[in-house]
């Protein structure tokens, strides 16, 4: 993981954020494909879904929140695994667990979220590609199945259904906003990297 962007964007800049952020005064982190980040300092991190998932992690008394957006469910026999952890949903959720260990914050201690993992195909093809290649449904059972294997329960979950879903985070409170996409809503582009902010 390395260090975040600390820029702020433009509030009115940040598409379907939600009224009661606008005047918050917090750094804007936008959260892209394969990445990861950890905050010691509350931020607001905004990122879109589709089968991608997310999972926020939150420690109440010292306000460090952490987020991830996964492509695929498992890091087993991915060649770069070790260079990009949190393309990865397995390898995401236990890279992220490990950066909380280091600062003496136990997996236990945690409020965790799980969100995405939708099947957003063209409605023609859906019924005929479900059964071949369902990604998000994929990725939603391997982070509940990595979760439960460091004994941790998703306090709620936003999962599945077949559209997008663009997220916001507030680090220091562990607060998320949702916000379903139409389906002509574009994709971002894509990153494969994790970021750690400590300051």
């Amino acid at each position: 993981m390395r260090d975040a962007v600390r820029a702020k964007t433009n509030r009115r800049s940040v598409a379907g954020m939600p009224a009661e952020l606008m005047d918050l005064d917090l750094r804007h982190l936008h959260l892209r494909i394969g990445e990861g980040i950890l905050a010691a300092r509350p931020a607001l991190i905004a990122t879109v879904l589709g089968s991608c998932v997310s999972v926020t992690f939150h420690h109440p008394s010292t306000e460090t929140g952490g987020i991830f957006h996964a492509m695929l469910p498992t890091v087993l026999g991915a060649a770069d695994g070790a260079r990009t952890p949190c393309k990865y949903v397995d390898a995401a959720i236990e890279t992220l667990l490990g950066q909380f260990a280091r600062r003496g914050i136990a997996a236990n201690d945690l409020v965790v979220k799980l969100f995405g993992g939708a099947f957003t195909m063209n409605p023609e093809e859906k019924q005929r590609l479900r059964c071949i290649v369902d990604v998000g449904g994929r990725n939603v059972e391997v982070a509940r199945a990595t979760l439960q294997r460091f004994g941790i329960e998703p306090q709620s979950e936003h999962i599945l259904g077949d559209r997008g879903r663009k997220l916001f985070f507030h680090s220091g409170t562990g607060e998320v906003w949702v916000r379903l996409l139409r389906r002509t809503e574009p994709p971002l582009p894509s990153a494969l990297v994790c970021r750690d902010d400590l300051t």
